[in-house]
């Protein structure tokens, strides 16, 4: 077995290499949030508001599912060749995304994207280190760092440029010419050895049973709480789904015992209470930054009329704040020799914020409301988004050969978060739009579904036709379903805040940014 010495590489190899690593990044992290400013003209062509919490729900939960299962992967296959896997079905699901031609294939296309994303996210960074020479490797991490907040950053203007100028299935199809140069350059210049076991004990290790039990919990409550949003809650079908996430889930967590270390989530890591309260902060904050960025869009586009350009554009002092405020908080940290300020500071920004965001008017919001709301959110976003992932890697830093899979952990457990405080946030739209609508603005239910197959950017072209008189009232009922999601992430930032008190302090010094494999140990340093 050859050490980590043999995938070092140099010259023109590394930086291709690299910058094929970039691309992968920076598709990846545009499919979390480009969506968002393209869902009112999907919903309008599609005829159908119901699934629009599905459209980042089964990327960021398919994410989250594979996540540790991709880790699992590159320990104990060839790295490159598990990259290069996950690279070709985040093509795939770009692929099934732009030609969808209903809601349900969009869906499908954005969990089997999310399925790849979760090996080319948690994956690329371990090529990144592995592959370049230790005096530069915090250098090339850090581009990488950076190229995933550039992603943030652009999805919303490049939705709303897609969307506006050519058609919302460009949002997919941009990543197709990227992944390819990526998987081009992974394949011909990254060679891994393979590891002695044979193919059968390394997959044994995956624990893909714990992973098929994860994803039938979450999938049924999921759908669960979509069908609740739609239908009475008490009916057999949503009461059956619940009880079977219920009981799944406890199979799961007994299945995890079982396996102790080989399980998905390890049980060396679950019994400590830094791990356990920085893993459950990443969930509540992540999944309230994504419903605040989720539906901030379609509030500009459905109650104030803009384009899906300008509500993109109008995104950036969120998307701007977050990245300088991750800058400051880490010069900061480093000065301080402390992070743990910052687990405190975020929830109580993101409790600010979406506490204004609820008091947006249909009529009387004023830019400098929206604008300034969002420099909060954006400061609640940079301060906490990081630090998760460095407080591991220092409550680990005495068993190094944990730290990546605690770093899995923290990813798989945001993207949870994502994904069911979406969901929820969805059940809360529908829920108070059909209401307000069928009871403020006093709308048949016909005329409710015809607004609702219309679409966000629908809204004003069917109300001036159908019925001109309630115009005012049915913005204002948007308006109402929007700001009323907003109450989900003023919850989780409680919660979060709550949790930043269980995080021990922890001094930042003496960490090894090393993650490169050891010999005889696979590719990751660590046995499955």
């Amino acid at each position: 077995m050859q050490g980590a010495e043999s995938t070092t590489l140099h010259g023109f190899k590394l930086y291709a290499v690299s910058i094929g690593l970039y691309f992968g990044a920076l598709m990846m992290s545009l499919d979390i949030s480009i969506v968002g400013t393209a869902i009112p003209s999907i919903t309008t062509e599609f005829g159908d508001t119901s699934q629009i919490a599905w459209y980042p729900a089964a990327y960021t939960f398919a994410i989250c599912a594979f996540t540790p299962v991709a880790g699992k992967m590159a320990a104990t296959f060839p790295l490159n060749w598990v990259y290069l896997s996950f690279s070709v079905v985040f093509l795939v699901g770009s692929i099934v995304c732009g030609a969808a031609p209903a809601s349900s294939a969009l869906i499908v296309g954005r969990a089997i994207s999310g399925l790849g994303a979760g090996g080319v996210a948690s994956n690329g960074l371990t090529i990144l280190v592995t592959i370049a020479p230790v005096r530069l490797k915090q250098v090339f991490v850090g581009v990488g760092a950076a190229c995933f907040a550039i992603g943030l950053v652009l999805s919303p203007v490049l939705g709303g440029v897609f969307t506006e100028r050519l058609t919302w299935r460009w949002c997919f199809w941009i990543n197709l010419p990227f992944i390819v140069v990526t998987i081009v350059v992974v394949y011909l210049f990254c060679k891994y050895p393979s590891p002695e076991k044979d193919i059968v004990t390394r997959a044994k290790s995956l624990d893909l049973g714990g992973c098929a039990f994860f994803v039938g919990a979450i999938f049924m409550l999921l759908f669960a709480l979509q069908r609740g949003g739609e239908h009475a809650w008490n009916t057999a079908i949503v009461i059956g789904l619940f009880v079977g996430s219920g009981l799944t889930a406890m199979v799961f967590i007994a299945w995890e015992y079982h396996k102790e270390d080989g399980a998905m989530i390890p049980g060396s890591l679950a019994g400590r209470r830094t791990i356990i309260c920085t893993t459950l902060f990443a969930f509540f904050h992540l999944g309230s930054i994504t419903i605040a960025t989720f539906y901030l869009p379609g509030w500009f586009q459905a109650v104030q009329g803009v384009g899906p350009l300008e509500s993109g554009v109008r995104l950036l002092p969120t998307a701007l704040t977050n990245i300088t405020a991750a800058v400051v908080a880490s010069g900061i940290s480093r000065r301080l020799k402390y992070y743990n300020y910052w687990f405190f500071a975020a929830p109580v920004f993101l409790l600010v914020s979406c506490t204004l965001f609820t008091q947006f008017s249909a009529f009387s919001t004023p830019s400098s409301h929206w604008i300034g709301f969002q420099v909060i959110l954006g400061f609640a976003g940079g301060f906490g988004m990081q630090f998760s992932t460095l407080a591991t890697q220092l409550e680990l830093k005495d068993t190094p050969e944990l730290v990546s899979v605690g770093i899995a952990l923290v990813m798989f457990v945001q993207y949870l978060g994502a994904t069911i405080l979406q969901s929820v946030a969805g059940v809360i739209f529908n829920r108070v739009l059909k209401a307000n609508l069928t009871g403020y603005a006093g709308l048949k239910e016909a005329d409710v579904q015809l607004l609702l197959s219309a679409g966000i950017r629908g809204i004003r072209s069917v109300v001036q036709t159908a019925f001109p008189d309630k115009l005012e009232p049915v913005l204002e009922a948007y308006n109402s379903a929007i700001t009323a999601v907003f109450f989900v992430p003023i919850g989780a930032a409680v919660v979060a805040l709550m949790l930043a008190f269980g995080i021990k302090w922890n001094v930042i010094e003496g960490m090894e940014a090393e993650v490169a494999p050891k010999s005889g140990d696979g590719i990751n340093g660590s046995q499955a």
